[in-house]
């Protein structure tokens, strides 16, 4: 079994990957934008305590692929959940092995050693304009939590997560795709123009266009019983396809194919272009978003995935949200070709798909 419940976290990512039997394992991955994890992702979660929710719920794994509000306040609240239960010596509400999750500091030093402290005081600064200050206090109240509880090291990887990291929980194979070494190197550039500025509004311009949480995204490759998963996170489109490259895992006569992709940044057509559907195919296309808050996924997003495939080629493109602008593009473009959508209804907590036989 290979099943992802996607649940409703509106414009932002928050979903569920299960595997294994009899015993299932839980990876949590993300928890969404301010609302989700009392609307949607604590509930979900007490299903996982037993029939009658008396047992702690297990997560074998939590990952957080950036620090972005629309993916980090509900695990925010998870941790601080967690967290006043332990300084009331109460049971943890949630039983949790392992923490993932880079910090955009961790990676900068990674390259540069002792950077990242050079630079601290120009992020405290930036900290107080609203474009920077919810990710440089997500981030915070992440890493101190997982200290306190004991999740800190990022087991059993040793380190951040980044291009060509390897580990396996149970039987399930994770492949770090990106954070790549371009990735890195502009968040390096980045870091390195503030300090040679001594100015915090370089910090505060590289935030506001999100490209310093984009660029940290964690990708994962999941591999299960020969079914595998692509999880870009906001990861950029070229820094996937350069990571894929770079582990071998990206032909130029024929490209990878996978059971289930999750697009890049909900649908955003600044993140992916053309040519990136045509260099990586999909049984299942997820996603994430609700057309709200912004306006994800692109119209282009859609038509770039469609034209992607031949005609008569069977593949599902599933919406977390009914999006009406989204499914009408979707509707035009299923003239004459043999693709399906799946959207989650309203009254479903998620968007539940099973890895199986191919579309």
């Amino acid at each position: 079994m290979f099943t992802f419940d996607f649940l409703d976290a509106r414009h932002g990512d928050c979903f569920l990957v299960r595997w294994g039997t009899p015993d299932e394992r839980v990876m949590l991955v993300d928890g969404g934008p301010g609302g989700v994890y009392r609307a949607t992702l604590q509930g979900r979660l007490r299903q996982l305590g037993g029939p009658d929710g008396d047992e702690s719920p297990h997560l074998d794994a939590v990952c957080l692929s950036h620090v972005d509000d629309d993916h980090a306040d509900g695990l925010v609240r998870l941790f601080r959940d967690m967290r006043q239960a332990q300084q009331d010596g109460e049971a943890l509400p949630y039983a949790v092995d392992t923490l993932w999750f880079n910090s955009v500091e961790e990676l900068v030093d990674q390259r540069a050693p002792g950077l990242s402290a050079s630079v601290r005081p120009l992020l405290e600064s930036a900290a107080a304009d609203a474009a920077v200050g919810a990710s440089y206090h997500q981030g915070r109240d992440i890493r101190n939590a997982a200290a306190a509880l004991h999740l800190d090291g990022n087991a059993p990887f040793g380190g951040p997560l980044t291009e060509g990291a390897e580990a396996t929980l149970g039987n399930l194979d994770v492949t770090v795709v990106a954070p790549d070494e371009a990735a890195l190197a502009e968040l390096e550039e980045c870091w390195r123009k503030a300090k040679q500025r001594g100015d915090p509004e370089v910090i505060t311009a590289a935030y506001a266009d999100d490209s310093v949480q984009n660029l940290s995204s964690i990708v994962l490759l999941l591999r299960h019983e020969g079914r595998t998963a692509l999880l870009t996170g906001d990861a950029r489109g070229d820094h996937v396809l350069a990571g894929l490259r770079e582990l071998d895992l990206l032909a130029d006569a024929e490209p990878p194919h996978v059971d289930l992709l999750k697009l890049p940044h909900h649908g955003s057509d600044r993140n992916v272009e053309a040519g990136f559907f045509e260099q990586v195919r999909a049984d299942h296309y997820v996603i994430s978003a609700d057309g709200v808050r912004h306006h994800h996924p692109n119209e282009d997003t859609l038509r770039w995935l469609v034209e992607s495939r031949a005609p008569d080629e069977e593949y599902v493109v599933h919406l977390t949200n009914h999006i009406p602008f989204a499914e009408e593009t979707l509707t035009g473009l299923r003239q004459g070709r043999a693709f399906d959508v799946d959207v989650r209804e309203p009254a479903e907590q998620a968007l539940v798909i099973t890895i199986g036989d191919r579309p």
